[in-house]
């Protein structure tokens, strides 16, 4: 038997930061929610420590591939 979370999250999303170890994880309502959060967390990262992030992996998942993320990987 299913029951929800108590903010309503279905889904957890977790970044790993393959160079330091550092994990951050983020409870989602949706799948929809990830490519925002991927964004916002690309953004903290780069504004934080002046680097550029080199390479973003992920399962192959629609919802990590979309255009509008592969048009931000880019830049």
């Amino acid at each position: 038997m299913e029951k929800d979370s108590l903010g309503g999250s279905k889904y957890l999303l977790l970044i790993i930061d393959e160079a330091s170890g550092c994990m951050k994880g983020f409870c989602l309502r949706v799948k929809s929610e990830s490519e925002d959060y991927i964004r916002k967390y690309i953004t903290m990262v780069q504004t934080q420590f002046c680097k550029k992030v080199k390479f973003v992996r992920h399962d192959g998942a629609r919802e990590f591939a979309t255009n509008s993320l592969q048009l931000f990987y880019e830049d």
